[in-house]
């Protein structure tokens, strides 16, 4: 599990670096402030762990470059 000084780091660390990253994490108001110099987009879908139901969730991909077609 990463801590919440992680990724506050992590947003610090992909700031800094000279190549593109992509990067999927859970959408929070905290996270959009964190990685607040990348573009956004939010996907819908559905986590299933194990043989549990699926249940609702939203998704962040945040990334460094502006996407040439929609991911989902």
């Amino acid at each position: 599990m990463f801590s919440l000084e992680d990724f506050s780091r992590m947003a610090d660390i992909l700031a800094g670096i000279k190549g593109a990253f992509v990067l999927s994490i859970n959408e929070r108001p905290e996270v959009r402030e964190w990685f607040g110099a990348f573009r956004f987009q939010s996907v819908r879908l559905k986590y299933t762990v194990g043989d549990g139901a699926a249940k609702p969730a939203e998704e962040l991909i945040i990334s460094s470059r502006k996407a040439a077609w929609r991911l989902l």
